[in-house]
């Protein structure tokens, strides 16, 4: 039995003169794997920086975090319940 454990993506950006503003994307894609995840976040990053270098300056880091465990959307899912919203 293969063990997958999806993995989202996050795309951090700052303008080093503004170091308390950060732009936080997540793009709309899940990876099957930590490797995918990491080279398309490379990728896009560097993308996205090479893009706001003469403009924004903003400058682009990618970061790869494991997709929650079941287990927590459903504990989300019973509180909500609970709360009757």
């Amino acid at each position: 039995m293969i063990e997958v454990i999806p993995m989202m993506l996050f795309i951090l950006g700052w303008h080093p003169d503004q170091p308390g503003q950060i732009d936080l994307q997540r793009p709309e894609i899940i990876f099957l794997s930590l490797e995918e995840c990491e080279a398309e976040g490379a990728r896009m990053a560097a993308r996205m920086t090479e893009a706001a270098r003469g403009q924004s300056d903003v400058r682009y880091e990618h970061r790869c975090m494991a997709l929650p465990q079941e287990e927590e959307f459903e504990t989300a899912f019973e509180q909500l319940d609970r709360s009757g919203r």
